[in-house]
């Protein structure tokens, strides 16, 4: 099946910025989140999956960004970068936080991050958190509430 180029342009005007929020929620960093949403796109292009609907294009988009995403976290070269990262002084405000609230999302594991990211900025259901991740429906409300306690406790910190 082959894309078509008002098909591709629509698809990424429409899941540019969800993707980005959701991958920089993993990777902490804005270039390489451009970058893994670029590379997921071009993926999508390459592959042109056959989609049923908007909402298993938007899964399948989201669940290849993530996938990359923590390729990209858990290579050796992301893993010593990160260590230099953080003995350096980064004094920039963080282009993704706009409000106390996601400055202590900003401050969970990633795994929690990815999963407030996609309940709450990107309306997903648990079930499609599941989906997305490929873990259990169970694991995400358990992962979720434990999110939410995290952020309580750091909020009335």
């Amino acid at each position: 099946m082959r894309i078509e180029k008002e098909e591709f342009e629509k698809t990424v005007d429409r899941y540019s910025d969800a993707l980005l929020r959701s991958v920089y929620t993993y990777c902490h960093d804005i270039d390489d989140a451009k970058d893994i949403v670029q590379e997921t796109f071009i993926k999508y292009l390459k592959t042109a999956p056959d989609l049923i609907d908007e909402k298993h294009r938007k899964a399948w988009l989201l669940r290849t960004a993530i996938n990359l995403a923590k390729d990209q976290t858990s290579s050796f070269w992301a893993t010593k970068r990160s260590k230099m990262q953080e003995t350096a002084d980064d004094s920039e405000p963080d282009p993704m936080l706009g409000c106390e609230i996601w400055l202590l999302v900003s401050q969970l594991p990633a795994k929690d991050r990815l999963v407030i990211e996609l309940y709450y900025r990107e309306d997903c259901t648990l079930a499609q958190i599941a989906e997305i991740t490929g873990s259990k429906p169970s694991t995400i409300a358990s992962r979720l509430e434990k999110a939410r306690k995290r952020l309580k406790k750091m909020y009335n910190s």
